[in-house]
């Protein structure tokens, strides 16, 4: 591990530790650290390059926050990238860990916001927010409003994530309980987490846009997003209750979105603010 910033002793004095994995996205991570950087929070950033060709380097750069750059020799997916982060973060003890994707902006003191959220309620697991999606040139697209309240998350954990994956802050010790992501899930290791953190625990989502997403339709293959799709079902077919309609619903759901069009389903989540 490195850092563009002066060593820390083991008795650091950060409280979050913000997570952020990346594969070939130097320009995407630069303007994410720069993002957060502005921040007045205590943190410090834990970049996971998973493998790059070539490797990133951002020892030229400087920031206010400190850097620590874990660089692993194989690209193995974003949750085992995301797991290396997490061992470290939890072997220096944390109080929590700021998930974010490289080229995703925050908005205002995101981090300072829920932190104090979470010291406030310290029977919350995780609290997350809204969220701006925009297309390649900026503009607004929609604006994605999760659920707030933990019931209210919960019921809709069935059907699809409740949280906007990078705008979620984690209390660290909840991990320590539940493990951390399954790498038997590539594509919806987030969505597993979330639903097992939300089995054992309260969570919430800030009713407030705290992040920028950049949405890129044509990015996604219709077999890759089959696939994203029946490993959701698997998801949800492993948190399966016999006797909760909304779990019979939600396997319908998924199950009738592995066939519609693309199209018709971003034109729903721009309508409706629903991630899909």
């Amino acid at each position: 591990m490195s850092s563009n910033c002066s060593e820390r002793t083991q008795n650091r004095s950060s409280r979050i530790a913000v997570l952020i994995p990346v594969f070939n996205e130097i320009e995407g991570l630069l303007k994410t650290l720069k993002s957060v950087d502005s921040e007045t929070a205590d943190l410090e950033f834990f970049v996971v390059d998973d493998g790059s060709t070539p490797a990133i380097d951002i020892s030229d750069h400087q920031f206010v926050h400190p850097v620590n750059m874990i660089s692993l020799t194989q690209n193995s997916g974003c949750a085992f990238a995301r797991n290396a982060g997490l061992e470290q973060i939890v072997a220096k003890g944390f109080d929590y860990v700021a998930l974010q994707d490289a080229g995703d902006i925050d908005v205002g003191e995101r981090m300072a916001k829920q932190a104090r959220f979470l010291d406030q309620n310290p029977d919350l697991a995780v609290v997350g927010a809204w969220g701006e999606y925009v297309d390649m040139d900026g503009d607004l697209l929609f604006v994605h409003k999760p659920p707030s309240e933990s019931d209210e998350i919960r019921a809709r954990m069935p059907f699809s994530s409740a949280f906007i994956h990078p705008a979620c802050m984690i209390r660290v010790s909840t991990l320590q309980t539940i493990g951390f992501y399954d790498t038997s899930y590539p594509n919806t290791s987030d969505y597993e987490l979330l639903y097992r953190l939300t089995l054992k625990f309260a969570s919430a989502n800030l009713p407030e846009v705290l992040i920028k997403k950049e949405n890129n339709p044509t990015s996604l293959s219709l077999g890759k997003r089959r696939r994203g799709l029946k490993l959701r079902l698997r998801v949800q077919l492993t948190y399966f209750r016999l006797l909760s309609l909304r779990c019979y619903l939600g396997v319908m759901m998924t199950l009738a979105f592995i066939c519609i069009p693309y199209r018709f389903i971003q034109a729903i989540k721009e309508r409706r603010g629903f991630a899909t």
